[in-house]
């Protein structure tokens, strides 16, 4: 992304205050408290990049047909930084032995369904009951997906408590009373393990449930894993210094360096397992991505954003001069509205939502940094901008192919199911070439890249807070006899995959992808309140009549839960799709919720990673 030069006061932008916690606030209490905004000293008179050295677009995969999703920003490792040099020779793949599973597991509000099933799923992939895996030696280690506030550290700024930032470190030796090899943060299985995986898996389901559903809502899913995974110099601490107004990264967390160290080994396969209901949000650590996470309204976006939010006239209204060729940012009808959105536009839980068409400018880190984090020979270095040797390949011992992303993301399950699954009572999902060929990514992330971006033609997967139904670009799922329901229904299961739209007032939230019934009704009442509980259904949610919030048969939203949901997610899709077959794709919104059905839960997940992982150990 370009220079950009702002020469409005940093105390009068950061004027007008706000409040919420940023994921899915209006469903929970808050997690920000009273007090003013993140003040900073100054201008932002510096001139520097909106992208600093380590941002740029979000990037997306704007694939041609049949190309299995390459098409996604050049090669750079951090996106507005320099660009990676390219790899040396690659040997051959080796047969490989051992597997090194990292789960990544989103810990903000109302994830506990999804990570009991989480539990339940990788305990069956890894016991006995489950695929035989070649693997006989298996570390297993969790991080979640809160990093923090990027900087921001005013009173009600989001994301600023303790419970808002793991640090990307191992859930094991983060949360007190678990058990872990050798008090390392992770399980080990096999030899220098523990020779029984019974016990192994005994220790597992705890570590899962001490994850929790306290953390940050803006959920840096893909940045917890490469912070662990990648990043040569992991920051201690994110902070705004006194008199700037931009964000910098502080010494190196030993603690990351100290437990990849242990976990990772050069001569294993490496799964990545993602489980996320909602989209990522992996903010910028340094430059503004700060700004995302303060109290404050953001700024407004040019009149061009609205149509086209890759056009060249796209850009913040807070800018002293337009791009080349455009209108004078003063006479821009948005623009003549004021540099600030107003407070009512610009809800905190939606931070992270469409920020170039909003804001004029984007502050997630590119999903190039993770493509290439996880199949590039280097990465880049924070404190020089240098090309150093990527973690996940020193040694040269782990072939690219031998790295494996699993995302159980916001997505019908729909989209990713074979032909016979979509009337059958099983579920298969289908390979990263069948997706291809069955031109399932047009459906679930459209051509984001195109000017103006092409949506997604499945209905369910377009991200917005309005109703969708009866929309322009149609409200039919393009395999199934399902269609967008308006958000007046009280029938949750008027359609197969959402049930309904849900209400929306003051665009605090998203409409979901896809919901699915809970294990046991959730009473949201004021004791679940009192105690910090998370709950879709609190007496004040009514009014947005959300499908998850009423019985099975039928009837007005009340204090029970019934269904849980994810929203539409994206960005992991557009990374999955680019890594072709080095992805396995999957819904957070399972199939089948029978506990005793070979099919329950995110066991699908499971057994398409262990075909995956199989190929990989035996190239």
């Amino acid at each position: 992304m370009r220079a950009w030069s702002i020469g409005v006061a940093v105390s009068a932008l950061l004027a007008g205050l706000g409040s919420g916690c940023g994921g899915t606030s209006v469903d929970n209490k808050p997690h920000a408290t009273g007090g003013s905004g993140t003040t900073v000293a100054g201008a932002f008179t510096d001139g520097g990049s909106v992208s600093s050295s380590t941002g740029g677009s979000s990037g997306g995969v704007g694939a041609s047909p049949g190309t299995g999703g390459e098409g996604m920003a050049a090669s750079s490792g951090t996106g507005g930084g320099p660009m990676l040099p390219p790899d040396g020779d690659i040997p051959p793949a080796a047969p490989l032995h051992k597997l090194d599973l990292l789960l990544m597991i989103d810990n903000s509000r109302n994830m506990g369904e999804k990570q009991r099933l989480m539990k339940d799923a990788v305990s069956w992939l890894l016991g006995p009951t489950g695929p035989a895996l070649t693997a006989d030696d298996i570390h297993v280690g969790v991080v979640t997906s809160s990093l923090g506030s990027h900087g921001a550290n005013g009173a009600k700024d989001v994301c600023v408590s303790s419970s808002d930032d793991d640090h990307a470190h191992l859930i094991g030796q983060l949360r007190p009373g678990l058990k872990t090899f050798k008090n390392s943060g992770f399980l080990a299985w096999g030899p220098g393990g523990d020779p029984d995986i019974n016990t192994v898996l005994s220790e597992l389901g705890p570590m899962i449930d001490a994850v929790g559903e306290v953390g940050c809502g803006y959920e840096a899913s893909l940045e917890a894993w490469y912070r662990f995974l990648i990043d040569s110099e992991p920051p201690a601490a994110v902070v705004v210094p006194s008199g700037t107004s931009q964000a910098v990264g502080q010494g190196i967390d030993s603690v990351v360096l100290t437990q990849r160290a242990a976990f990772l080994r050069p001569d294993s396969v490496l799964a990545v397992v993602m489980l996320s209901d909602e989209n990522d949000c992996s903010i910028q650590d340094e430059g503004y991505g700060w700004l995302i996470t303060r109290a404050a309204p953001m700024y407004r976006s040019t009149s061009a954003c609205q149509t086209n939010p890759n056009g060249k006239c796209c850009q913040s209204c807070v800018e002293t001069a337009p791009n080349a060729g455009c209108p004078s940012l003063q006479t821009d009808s948005e623009c003549a509205k004021g540099n600030m959105l107003p407070s009512g536009s610009d809800d905190l839980n939606l931070r992270c939502w469409d920020q170039k068409r909003r804001f004029g400018f984007e502050l997630l880190y590119p999903l190039s940094r993770y493509k290439d984090g996880l199949t590039r020979q280097t990465a880049i270095q924070r404190s020089t901008l240098q090309a150093v040797p990527n973690p996940i390949f020193v040694g040269h011992k782990r072939h690219p192919s031998q790295v494996i992303l699993t995302g159980i993301v916001g997505v019908p399950w729909q989209d990713l199911a074979d032909k016979a699954s979509l009337t059958g009572t099983a579920l298969t999902y289908l390979t990263a070439d069948q997706l291809v060929q069955q031109g399932r990514w047009e459906m679930m992330v459209g051509n984001p890249a195109a000017s103006p971006p092409k949506p997604p033609s499945d209905p369910f997967m377009r991200e917005t807070p309005d109703d969708r139904a009866g929309g322009v670009n149609g409200s039919m799922h393009p395999l199934v006899a399902a269609a967008l329901v308006p958000s007046t229904s009280t029938n949750p299961q008027a359609n197969l995959i959402n049930g309904h739209e849900s209400v929306n007032l003051g665009n605090r939230d998203l409409q979901a992808a896809c919901i699915f019934p809970l294990a046991k009704p959730t009473v949201c009442d004021q004791a679940a309140f009192d105690s910090d509980k998370s709950c879709r259904c609190f007496v004040e949610n009514s009014i947005y009549n959300r499908a998850t919030c009423q019985p099975p048969a039928g009837g007005p939203t009340g204090i029970t839960a019934y269904y849980d949901l994810a929203y539409p997610g994206g960005r992991h899709l557009q990374l999955l799709q680019s890594l072709g077959n080095n992805a396995v794709t999957a819904s957070a919104c399972p199939k089948v919720t029978t506990p005793d059905a070979v099919d329950y839960g995110y066991r699908p997940a499971m057994k398409a990673l262990a075909m995956r992982l199989e190929a990989a150990f035996k190239p």
